[in-house]
């Protein structure tokens, strides 16, 4: 095996031995290649996630039956280009390499390599490595389909004779396919591959075209589509049409469903509160565990479309496209193109987003753009926003409250694409891998395929995700309705929310926030909107002593004007509302965002960071604008 194999040290993997009976194989292949789709065509789409430690990205794994009643184990790697150049090890390259290399080394292991029979030669490049580590080997050459749609075949024979190893030429839409790999892998023996070939000159070889004079339709159009959607001038119009109409059918189509939910969960408070009465407990039901599950219920069917939309844009060939044109843009801030749909989505919600960054390769990147999503201003942050302009700004005209509005927007994006700097020249530093892609042909995306993966997002949204929600839910409802002990309890608290544990937090942390602007109300409110960020107007409207605020915030807005101090001045200003709508920018405030990034990163270590980040940034420039307007007279 070449030495540059051994050029990464990542944490090291467990072996696991093939069981008696049991063989072991692993799905290798270039991105685009076509390998996820014929793993899901030969087992099934019965696949899993598989527990690997020390691994940060999906590996599935599932069972071939193989003939005379034996069983293979089925693992899909990530996308390779080379298992011999020095990589990072957690790069998909890296974490293939570390796979093939550290796990699954025992008896009864061979790699299978799926090779993209339109790109045969970049497929042979990766072959040629394969054959200098030594591993043994069998290849699938796939897309047969568009051969076929090209006019053009492959010489399977000669090709098999060349390599020197078992190879079978399939379709990943073809159900036959599964039948003719599991015969491979069951009657044929897997072996290193030969050296001595050119992978150009052979891949030239074998193929030859099956009908004279014949058009490649399909090839010919993808490159009549890619003349316009990649112009110079065209291509980016059209590609910000089509992720500006992406972003708004995802949210758009789950409103109703997310409706439908909110329906559901407030009949089953209804029953609960019906069924226990008043009291503790059914609080700590209606409040607490609905209310995290109802949190859980709205972002759901936000995941699952942006899962089948993103899917659906990678199945067609798009996505390549999309990344890049929007990669000189980003790649002075240390992202690439790939990071682009990602910072898209979290101006609607940062737990999708937060998701979609899967489709970056880079770890570093990738990170990068997990850690600065939660500055990206999500719709969840709306209502604090119309509150606060609409009662300290309302003697202002609209055009003036718009340009707040948008300079909000606007203060957010530049705050993340400035973070996303720093970050990849400190904390993410490291050398970014070159935005490397293969532009594949238009396809017509494959349903079941699609729909799968939305299946497997939700089953884990809500094992990873959904359980983290609930259970910090219950936490804050603790905490704001829970009476506190008498001691911990600030003088004069009259009314209950005064005597809870929250209000007693929000007292014990007013003297550090204060400088800010903000007092134990506004204290309590941000506790209430680590919950989630729309919580914040709920939770001041209980503290003002009003019920069901909901969408109308006049008589809220009406209170906060005319609440005073013991000395009869205003209780809060301009200042004390440009403090918070900065901070309200800035802080990472939703659990749910806390919660992804952790399903996400797979660490605590990263969702620890944004917090401490985003709530020192946030809490150092309130204090700085509350002291410079309040000095200006605001």
């Amino acid at each position: 095996m070449s030495d540059d194999c051994h050029a990464e040290q990542g944490t090291p993997l467990p072996k696991v031995e093939a069981s008696a009976g049991t063989r072991s194989f692993a799905l290798l292949g270039r991105p685009n290649s076509g390998k996820s789709s014929l793993y899901n065509t030969i087992t099934g789409g019965d696949a899993h996630v598989g527990n690997f430690p020390g691994i940060t990205v999906d590996v599935l794994e599932a069972e071939l039956a193989l003939s005379g009643g034996a069983k293979a184990r089925i693992f899909d790697l990530p996308g390779t280009y080379s298992v011999r150049a020095a990589v990072d090890p957690e790069t998909d390259e890296g974490v293939a390499r570390r796979f093939v290399t550290e796990k699954l080394d025992g008896e009864g292991f061979a790699v299978v390599q799926v090779i993209d029979g339109t790109q045969l030669a970049l497929g042979l490049r990766l072959t040629r490595e394969i054959a200098d580590a030594g591993w043994p080997l069998y290849v699938l050459v796939t897309q047969s389909d568009l051969l076929a749609s090209d006019g053009k075949k492959i010489d399977e024979a000669r090709l098999e004779e060349e390599l020197g190893v078992p190879l079978a030429l399939v379709s990943a839409r073809d159900k036959g396919s599964r039948e003719r790999v599991s015969a491979l892998l069951s009657t044929r023996e897997a072996r290193p591959a030969n050296k001595d070939f050119d992978p150009a000159t052979l891949a030239r070889e074998v193929t030859s075209s099956a009908r004279a004079g014949d058009a490649a339709s399909g090839k010919a159009f993808t490159q009549r589509l890619d003349a316009k959607l990649l112009h110079p001038v065209l291509g980016p119009i059209a590609f910000v049409l089509i992720m500006g109409a992406l972003f708004s059918a995802v949210f758009l189509v789950a409103d109703p469903a997310t409706a439908a939910s909110d329906a559901l969960l407030g009949f089953a408070r209804k029953w609960v509160s019906t069924t226990l009465g008043e009291g503790l407990v059914s609080s700590l039901l209606v409040d607490g565990v609905l209310g995290g599950a109802g949190t859980v219920l709205v972002f759901m069917p936000q995941i699952v479309l942006l899962s089948v939309a993103l899917d659906l844009l990678e199945a067609s060939g798009y996505l390549a496209r999309g990344a890049f044109l929007a990669d000189r843009s980003l790649r002075f801030l240390g992202l690439s193109g790939r990071a682009f749909l990602p910072l898209l989505m979290g101006h609607a919600c940062a737990i999708p987003a937060i998701a979609s960054t899967r489709i970056i390769r880079d770890p570093k990147e990738r990170l990068t753009a997990i850690l600065v999503l939660p500055l990206m201003t999500c719709s969840a942050r709306l209502p604090t926003y119309a509150l606060l302009l609409s009662t300290f700004f309302s003697g202002k005209g609209p055009l003036f409250r718009a340009g707040m509005f948008l300079g909000l927007y606007a203060f957010g994006v530049v705050t993340g694409l400035l973070a996303s700097r720093i970050l990849r020249r400190t904390a993410t530093k490291g050398k970014s891998l070159p935005l490397v892609l293969e532009m594949p042909r238009y396809r017509m995306p494959e349903a079941r395929v699609v729909l799968r993966k939305a299946g497997r997002t939700a089953k884990r949204f809500l094992r990873d995700v959904g359980t983290t929600i609930v259970i910090v839910s219950t936490v804050l409802w603790a905490l704001l309705k829970v009476p506190a002990p008498e001691a911990m309890r600030a003088a004069g608290a009259d009314t209950a929310i005064e005597r809870s544990v929250g209000a007693s937090i929000g007292h014990a942390v007013e003297p550090l926030t204060k400088p800010a602007g903000f007092d134990w109300r506004i204290d309590v409110g941000l506790i209430g909107s680590f919950g989630a960020r729309e919580v914040m107007v709920g939770t001041m409207g209980v503290i003002f002593g009003i019920e069901d605020v909901g969408d109308d915030t006049t008589p809220l807005a009406e209170k906060l004007r005319e609440a005073k101090k013991a000395d009869g001045t205003p209780l809060y200003g301009v200042p004390n509302a440009l403090a918070l709508l900065v901070f309200f920018v800035i802080a990472c405030q939703c659990m749910s965002t806390v919660a992804a990034i952790r399903r996400e990163t797979k660490s605590l270590k990263w969702p620890a960071f944004v917090v401490a980040y985003t709530y020192t940034v946030a809490y150092v420039l309130a204090v700085i604008v509350f002291q410079v307007a309040r000095a200006l007279g605001a």
